[in-house]
């Protein structure tokens, strides 16, 4: 990456144009000097979110059976005619809330009548003016015995274990110590009516939202526009504007892109200058990875876990994916699995019209390895009667099978993997440094890697290490101490070497046991189908009740057994990609993404 300084004329005039050339050039990643804040962005965000809010009220209403308006306009024949739609649908919107308010307040009124009577609000007004007052109230059944001898209190009905009482008095400020039930404001009539009128006005309503169904592409061409727009005057305000004169940005261009940008700059009259990037800047600078296409599968797991490795970092995509896809063979290891999670990624497939997503095409990388795996070890949902089919058999590797396999050879190959993948690690960081002696103690630390595997096998499976073992430690010890630390003099730069190497190789220990995570889970994995078999027909299926219980008990068990694997993925597959291995290569992931200023097309 190059970086870029770039100058334009005339700040306070409107930039739009220049801008809009630069936007969809799309190559120069932006790092603004100041958060952008001015007026008009604040109106386009305001505009951004009404349209939004537009949009969202159309959706409510596509598809509905509702019949359509029949004196809606053509917005699209007006000037500025999304305003005016945009406008025509809040307003009618916010006036269909108004109504289902008042609908629902005039339907409690409604059902005031129906539970209490036809009663007569004037009659009450008359009465209450001749110093009789009558309250009513709703108490329970069984404290209606408290007033059975009580003339000036009466039952007008009782309904659903209350009852309603009347409280008749003279005294203003009689009352019951019971729940009050208050008097509609308006008569049981003119709640008929305004119930009508109301829910007329709302079918209109309704009605002229479904019409405008028809109309919201206008709104979601204005919606693109005023994105397009807020991102130009967010990157407008987010340079550095010096005397009225000249507004700068600073940002990083591919280096293989720069003389696209100059190109363009020459015949804009804009001024620039370019230079490599300082040292103490890689960390600001952002990373473009340029992998081959069959790499970008691993993309989608490196987005959700937020992996992007620095700028100065070596990329890992390649190792990451490859390994990520044995690992996932490995932990969730069932051939039934995989046939099941083949199935659902094609059904999804299917459901998108095959859309061209990299995610379907990780999936189903995953579900083969799952189900390459699950053959090779003669695993099929967990039951050894189907391993044990004369065809499945042959397929096997005995020594890795499920069941009568030996396990500590395969506990011995989890380590045999670890060595492997800490060992592409350091041979990688090597070769990034390939012009220095930095490689030499890279193979070091390999020679250390691979004396801790025959150790972690004698320690941890009882297997003998060979003679050679303490060699590799040596002449490991000795290349890391004389070449990890070139730019130091010598002495120097061997202690600081030798004081960091026992953590180090404890660490590294540590790291090839963690390997053995692939085992422990895989296994738990088989043991968890094979345990729900036998819950669900260990001892036979007998009646109809026993099969239906079996049904559930497989679909269920099996169905927990496959989450509780995938979840097994992302915790321990992803880790020792993202610790383990990332750890040897020195990739910390502490870069960010190359996001270049780009507008989309028209």
């Amino acid at each position: 990456m190059k970086k870029l300084l770039l100058f334009m004329a005339n700040p306070t005039n409107d930039m739009d144009e220049d801008l809009m050339v630069l936007g969809n050039l799309g190559l120069m990643h932006i790092s603004p000097f100041q958060p952008a804040k001015d007026e008009s962005i604040e109106r386009v965000q305001k505009r951004i979110a009404e349209l939004e809010k537009g949009i969202a009220i159309l959706d409510e209403y596509e598809g509905t059976e509702t019949p359509l308006a029949s004196d809606v306009a053509d917005y699209a024949k007006e000037e500025r005619g999304e305003v005016a739609l945009l406008e025509k649908i809040l307003n009618t919107h916010q006036s269909a809330s108004e109504l289902k308010k008042q609908i629902s307040e005039l339907t409690k009124a409604q059902q005031w009548y129906k539970s209490w009577g036809s009663v007569s609000l004037d009659d009450l007004r008359v009465i209450n003016d001749k110093g009789i007052f009558l309250k009513l109230y709703e108490v329970p059944e069984k404290d209606i015995k408290n007033f059975r001898n009580k003339e000036n209190i009466k039952v007008a009905g009782q309904s659903n274990g209350v009852c309603q009482v009347v409280l008749i008095s003279e005294d203003k400020d009689a009352s019951l110590n019971y729940h009050q039930v208050e008097l509609p404001l308006i008569s049981q009539r003119q709640v008929e009516l305004s119930l009508s009128e109301k829910n007329s006005e709302l079918t209109e309503n309704q009605q002229v939202l479904s019409s405008l169904c028809a109309q919201k592409d206008l709104l979601i061409e204005a919606l693109e526009e005023r994105n397009r727009r807020l991102t130009i005057r967010t990157v407008q305000y987010g340079g550095i504007a010096y005397h009225d004169k000249v507004r700068c940005w600073e940002g990083y261009i591919p280096e293989d892109k720069v003389s696209n940008i100059t190109e363009v700059a020459e015949q804009n009259g804009w001024g620039y200058v370019v230079r490599e990037p300082r040292p103490d800047e890689y960390d600001l600078v952002p990373t473009l990875l340029k992998n081959p296409k069959w790499t970008r599968k691993i993309k989608p797991v490196m987005n959700f876990m937020g992996l992007v490795p620095g700028y100065d970092e070596i990329d890992v995509s390649k190792v990451f994916l490859i390994f990520f896809t044995f690992f996932t063979g490995i932990l969730v290891g069932d051939a039934g699995y995989g046939l099941i999670f083949f199935a659902l990624t094609l059904f999804a497939h299917f459901k998108s019209g095959f859309a061209k997503k990299i995610e379907f095409g990780l999936f189903y990388t995953l579900s083969f390895s799952v189900m390459i795996w699950g053959v090779l070890t003669g695993t099929y949902f967990g039951a050894e009667t189907i391993a044990n089919i004369p065809f499945l058999k042959q397929l096997q590797v005995q020594q890795l099978a499920s069941f009568g396999g030996d396990n500590l050879r395969i506990q011995q190959f989890m380590f045999l993997i670890g060595a492997v993948h800490l060992t592409i690690g350091h041979l990688q960081k090597g070769w990034k440094y390939i012009n220095s002696v930095i490689p030499i103690a890279q193979i070091g630390w390999v020679s250390i890697v691979w004396g801790l595997y025959f150790l972690v096998n004698k320690m941890v499976l009882g297997i003998d290490a060979p003679e050679f073992m303490p060699w590799l430690f040596i002449g490991g010890a000795v290349l890391v101490a004389l070449f990890s630390s070139p730019g130091q003099p010598l002495l120097k730069g061997m202690l600081s070497s030798l004081g960091n190497l026992p953590l180090n190789v404890i660490n590294g220990f540590s790291d090839v046991i963690s390997y053995i995570r692939l085992y422990a889970v895989g296994l738990s994995t088989v043991l968890m189908a094979s345990s729900f078999n036998d819950m669900a027909i260990g001892e036979g299926i007998t009646t109809i009740a026993s099969g239906v219980g079996a049904v559930l008990v497989l679909v269920l068990g099996h169905a927990l057994n496959m989450t509780l694997a995938a979840m097994a993925v992302l915790v321990h597959g992803v880790r020792l990609n993202m610790l383990e291995y990332a750890g040897h290569a020195s990739v910390e992931f502490s870069g960010s993404e190359y996001n270049p200023f780009k507008l989309k097309n028209k």
